[in-house]
């Protein structure tokens, strides 16, 4: 198990507040809005951390830009994937790479 499966199993309260900061002790704080393809509707919606929260809902239909491999989240937890917010979470992305 590698360390973003260990922390998907761990239970967190998962609502918009509480999911700004990852990791407190370390400050890694979730870098989406500064994302060029972060939009106003997005930010309107407090749509944050689309590696755990999963794709855009409705907010983001265009890729503008992926800076997900530059998160400090995405280094803490390990995330092999990107462009989140358009293609699903790292579970998702995980999942439909195992399925194919």
């Amino acid at each position: 198990m590698d360390t973003f499966e260990q922390w998907l199993n761990m239970s967190w309260e998962k609502n918009a507040k509480e999911r700004k900061l990852i990791n407190h002790e370390k400050r890694q704080t979730c870098i989406c809005p500064a994302c060029p393809s972060f939009n106003r509707y997005a930010r309107e919606h407090d749509e944050l951390l689309y590696c755990i929260a999963g794709k855009s809902m409705l907010c983001i239909s265009e890729d503008k830009g992926c800076t997900c491999r530059n998160c400090p989240v995405t280094q803490e937890l390990g995330l092999l994937y990107h462009d989140f917010c358009l293609k699903g979470g790292e579970a998702a992305q995980r999942y439909e790479h195992e399925v194919h």
